[in-house]
């Protein structure tokens, strides 16, 4: 999808703020009826094609002659397929919700409140309520027949967040989730809020698919999406506030900033002082010593977050200032809407998933860890036998030459020193395998991170190296202008960062051009590995499906940029659809290489033309 660049899109953010600020009714009006823009060009679409048939109907009881004619011309089926095809794009389909569905006899404190809210603000039903193992809750609608809607709302609770929270807490953070879906406080925020989601996912799956009705819309879309989502955004973080205040009202302003706090402070200390405490285990434990959330319950209850530690993650989350990258506000503006200054989180001694789930309360816990484990344990197991080889390892090769190493040894060894022991005996190791391979960026990019450390400006050339990754440009980036500013180069910094940039675009344009073809696009002959073109072949040849076969090369911005290969064919036998002998061939594909198949019949003709023209036949 083609967006907004960061600036336009705070313009147009800042213009519907203002526009709001001055005249709140226009602003909904003009809203509303860009909202209604999407829905009108999708319809007259269809509206549109249905006309067609309509008249190929007409002329077929006016004039036989002239309907026989378009049935030969193929007219009146492409008309069928457009339709058809557009609506399975309309029809969109979404994965079903995971995690453990909570039936609603068997939890009755959980229903019971969500019944009350549901009451008390006049909110839409929630059809189903989903436990996962986040520490999040969230209410998200599945239109079950995509733009036609049909909503589904789902309530999703987190098992973490249910552990970090006393009831009325967690009784507050689900009043602000139905808010957003309530009838009591400004339905027209709540539709909107409603709508953006809708379209977020809609347009979402048109970006997606391949099918003809989708190709149809996406050029809208791309225009479309991005300025109804920067014209929505103020609306979008208002609703947040009004949110806010409806948990304020079903609970009180002192509870549901509380909350906010709770939640803010409850997820760094769970992170940091729990989750990376037990995958440390990984390393000295064949297996995990504990059931990871019935440990994290008794945790939170015998080592409860001190006061200093909230107080100092409250200062650190009051630093971070509301910005345009989402629609919610910093927590400082959250809190300060709610109440005069922050508060401190009272301690607890039942959390909400004790009150709310009752008896099966311990048979959940089970029921994650056991999940938990089948999905962690081969993970587990990976890390703690790569934890021992690597400490065997260099134990063995304490007093070897690191040249008398293979290239695979060596590199083995450095990077078990860099994390088992320390830099000065990682240094040498990767020095050593850079000497051999100069341009490796990984060495480079080692090499650069200990000299920077060592405040060593040497470590630039290093880090320089890693600039040809996308992969390690980023961190390289930061460690070369952080060093350059301890050195007191500020003006030696900010080039390092334009240069750092430029790179950084560069690899963007490559990412960018090499993950789609359309027709503006200028293909070539082929430069091709034989040994490449042999596997290819080999594959083609025992697809029953495909016929005559043509390769071309996409031409690319950058000439260092890995190939993209375009592979149109014309297909032969019996099949489904264009799309779906496409997609086998793409299946069977299974090469080491960047290759898009398109077929000479269906919506990717014309690409398939360009590609006979400009390629070279290889079957």
């Amino acid at each position: 999808m083609a967006e907004l660049n960061e600036q336009q899109f705070i313009e147009l953010v800042k213009q519907s703020e203002a526009e709001a600020e001055q005249d709140i009714n226009r602003y909904k009006i003009k809203l509303a009826l860009f909202a209604a823009l999407g829905y009108g060009v999708i319809f007259a679409v269809l509206i549109t094609l249905v006309l067609l048939v309509g008249g190929t109907v007409v002329t077929a009881l006016v004039s036989s002659s002239l309907f026989l004619l378009l049935v030969k011309k193929k007219f009146i089926f492409l008309i069928l397929i457009a339709i058809w095809t557009f609506l399975r794009a309309l029809w969109v389909k979404f994965d079903p919700p995971s995690g453990y569905l909570l039936e609603r006899d068997k939890y009755p404190e959980l229903f019971q409140e969500i019944d009350h809210l549901t009451h008390t603000l006049d909110a839409l039903t929630i059809h189903q309520v989903i436990l996962d193992d986040r520490l999040n809750a969230a209410v998200v609608q599945h239109p079950r027949f995509g733009l036609f809607g049909g909503q589904q709302n789902t309530l999703f609770l987190g098992l973490q967040l249910l552990l970090a929270l006393s009831p009325q807490e967690m009784k507050s953070v689900l009043a602000h989730e139905f808010g957003h879906l309530s009838g009591n406080h400004s339905r027209f925020s709540g539709w909107i809020y409603r709508v953006r989601i809708t379209w977020f996912r809609v347009m979402e799956a048109f970006d997606q698919s391949n099918s003809f009705g989708a190709g149809l819309m996406r050029r809208f879309f791309d225009w479309y999406a991005p300025k109804f989502s920067a014209y929505s955004f103020a609306l979008a973080r208002n609703n947040e506030y009004e949110a806010d205040r409806v948990a304020a009202e079903l609970t009180s302003p002192a509870t549901a900033a509380k909350a906010l706090i709770n939640v803010y402070t409850k997820a760094p200390y769970i992170e940091q002082e729990y989750w990376d405490h037990y995958f440390q285990q990984a390393d000295t434990a064949p297996t995990p010593p504990t059931a990871p959330y019935a440990g994290l319950a008794t945790f939170l209850k015998q080592s409860p977050i001190s006061r200093e530690q909230v107080l100092a993650l409250i200062r650190q989350e009051m630093q971070v200032e509301t910005h345009y990258a989402d629609t919610h506000p910093a927590l400082k503006d959250r809190v300060t809407s709610l109440i005069d200054q922050a508060v401190v989180p009272d301690t607890f001694t039942t959390n909400a998933a004790e009150a709310w789930l009752g008896s099966r309360y311990e048979k959940l816990l089970q029921h994650f860890d056991q999940q938990w484990m089948k999905n962690n344990n081969e993970k587990w197991k990976n890390r703690y036998e790569y934890v021992q080889h690597s400490k065997q390892l260099l134990a063995e090769s304490k007093d070897l030459d690191p040249q008398t190493l293979t290239d695979d040894k060596l590199w083995e060894l450095a990077h078990a020193a860099f994390e088992f022991e320390n830099d000065e005996t990682a240094l040498p190791l990767f020095l050593a395998f850079h000497q051999r391979h100069p341009h490796s960026v990984g060495a480079g990019y080692y090499v650069g991170l200990i000299l920077a450390r060592k405040q060593d400006e040497s470590a630039l050339g290093y880090l320089r190296i890693a600039f040809e990754s996308p992969n390690t440009i980023g961190d390289a980036a930061r460690w070369g202008y952080d060093l350059l500013m301890n050195l007191k180069k500020e003006r030696e910094a900010e080039q390092w960062w334009q240069q750092a940039r430029t790179a950084a675009d560069k690899h963007q344009a490559i990412a960018e051009a090499q993950s789609h073809i359309a027709d503006s696009d200028h293909f070539t002959a082929p430069r091709i590995d034989a040994d490449l073109q042999g596997q290819l072949l080999q594959t083609l040849a025992e697809h029953k499906n495909v016929g005559s076969t043509w390769l071309a090369q996409k031409t690319l911005p950058y000439n260092d940029a890995d190939p993209v290969y375009i592979l149109a064919f014309r297909p032969k036998g019996l099949y489904l659809s264009f799309e779906a002998i496409t997609k086998s061939v793409e299946e069977a594909l299974n090469i080491d290489a960047n290759v898009f198949v398109v077929c000479l019949w269906g919506d990717d003709k014309s690409i398939a033309k360009k590609v006979k023209k400009a390629g070279t036949k290889i079957q």
